[in-house]
């Protein structure tokens, strides 16, 4: 049955596969693990579907220049917004150690690599990608579908996940900053080829922003408490620079300039 479906439809049936699936899978089980592990499933199950190869998916090593532009991506943002909320006077170190701070970061861009790996960019910027290029979409359109369809995929995130729970008028905010978020991670998987260097770069994020920031209703070893303006996530400022950011890589790597057939960009 599998056979007779059109390539064209896959992007779509695995987009709304994941985006509906993810949050039942929770509220029927009361599993916070499921929402994530989800895509997993979902990405073996596209990959053998169609049959997907090491480059649609893009099991490759990537380029050192692309861990570089990651790198900075992930420290620029967030080193901006410290020195915004330095600035404002709201950071409070009294609770601050640098011990804790260190094992954290350590553990969580350890743990968050291998399960973005496996999870969110093995299937948003891995299968999904490789069913979008399957189905005859440019670069550019990839790039956007994938992630329009990863910033959808977060709408449930801050309202059933108690870890990231935020009021609901933020969750707008929230889906708009995954998005931007996405188009970087997607221009990072178009130019190197590789779902490592877009895990490589979600992981360092996660890893600074939920050590020093914080999420949800915690707060990180920065000691913010207010997280309206001055967060990367959170915040208005982190909102911003994500979506100025992405506007800014997509105006360097030009996805639209790129052909169909190439899924690694060289740039000068």
């Amino acid at each position: 049955m599998l056979a007779h479906v059109k390539p064209a439809s896959w992007p779509l049936i695995a987009t709304i596969g994941a985006i509906a699936i993810s949050p039942l899978l929770v509220l029927t089980t009361a599993q916070g693990a499921f929402y994530n592990l989800w895509l997993a499933v979902m990405t073996v199950a596209l990959w053998m579907a169609q049959r997907l190869t090491r480059r649609e998916i893009g099991i490759a090593i990537g380029d050192p220049r692309s861990y570089l532009i990651a790198l900075a991506y992930a420290v620029g943002i967030i080193g901006c917004v410290a020195v915004g909320a330095w600035a404002a006077q709201l950071i409070e170190l009294k609770d601050y150690s640098a011990t804790t701070a260190f094992r954290r970061l350590t553990l969580n861009f350890l743990v968050t690599f291998v399960l973005a790996l496996v999870t969110e960019e093995g299937f948003f910027r891995g299968a999904l990608w490789g069913s979008c290029e399957r189905a005859g979409l440019s670069p550019a359109k990839t790039v956007i579908w994938t992630s329009l369809a990863f910033g959808l995929w977060h709408f449930a995130v801050p309202i059933i996940d108690p870890d990231f729970a935020q009021p609901l008028s933020k969750v707008p905010q929230y889906v708009i900053g995954s998005t931007a978020f996405g188009v970087a991670m997607g221009l990072l998987r178009l130019r190197s080829g590789s779902i490592i260097v877009p895990s490589a770069c979600h992981a360092l994020w996660n890893a600074s922003v939920y050590t020093f920031f914080g999420a949800g209703e915690k707060m990180g070893q920065l000691g913010i408490a207010d997280s309206s303006i001055w967060d990367p996530e959170r915040g208005y400022a982190g909102l911003v620079l994500a979506m100025l950011v992405a506007a800014l890589l997509w105006w360097w790597i030009k996805p639209s300039a790129v052909p169909s057939s190439t899924s690694q960009v060289s740039t000068a």
